[in-house]
């Protein structure tokens, strides 16, 4: 059982269950609302959290190289980001300095599938966090995709998804207009190769 160290009222902060992760799509009215800070000594230990997560972002079917906690149903401060390589897990993170002028980057988002939006964000950040064991990592300076993905990140973590960093309400629907059109062709592919019978 997955649970952090019970209060005085006996409370399980996290069961079993809760691991069983599912993906929150875009309508979710969860990946609206602000996560809270995760308490390592009320909450427990999060390596499980951050391991079944990791598992999530690199699903086959659809990899990322992001994904936070709210964006699986659990509306607290982690994130993790990165490849199976190197999984990166920030705990109860902080935006120290943003760096640079803003720069324009093309983004997608695990929750919003096969979309994907031009967005405009510092291409620099230094920024804090904890570690699952805790530690606290001061001032570490990321850059290029790196703070992207932390930025993008960090907004989910606040209630931001990244469809509300586009720059103006056209572009926007222009994407979901293409994206429909995608999905579409796809879907009429899909129909015609399962009318396709295999050679004898």
């Amino acid at each position: 059982e997955f649970k952090g160290e019970q209060n005085s009222n006996k409370e399980k902060i996290m069961t079993e269950e809760k691991l069983k992760l599912t993906l929150l799509k875009e309508k979710d009215p969860k990946l609206t609302e602000p996560c809270t800070t995760w308490d390592f000594t009320r909450d427990g230990d999060p390596k499980e959290l951050v391991l079944a997560m990791g598992k999530v972002m690199m699903d086959p079917n659809r990899p990322g190289i992001g994904l936070s906690a709210n964006q699986v149903g659990i509306q607290k401060n982690i994130f993790v980001m990165g490849t199976e390589e190197r999984l990166i897990a920030c705990i109860n993170p902080s935006i120290d300095e943003l760096l640079g002028e803003k720069e324009i980057y093309l983004e997608g988002c695990l929750s919003f599938p096969e979309l994907w939006l031009h967005v405009k964000r510092h291409p620099e950040v230094i920024a804090s966090y904890q570690t699952v064991d805790g530690e606290l990592v001061e001032k570490k300076h990321m850059k290029g995709l790196e703070a992207r993905v932390f930025l993008h990140e960090y907004d989910h973590l606040l209630g931001v998804t990244f469809d509300e960093r586009v720059q103006s309400k056209l572009s926007l629907e222009l994407a979901k207009k293409r994206r429909a059109k995608r999905l579409r062709v796809n879907a009429k592919i899909a129909k015609r190769l399962s009318k396709l019978s295999l050679p004898e």
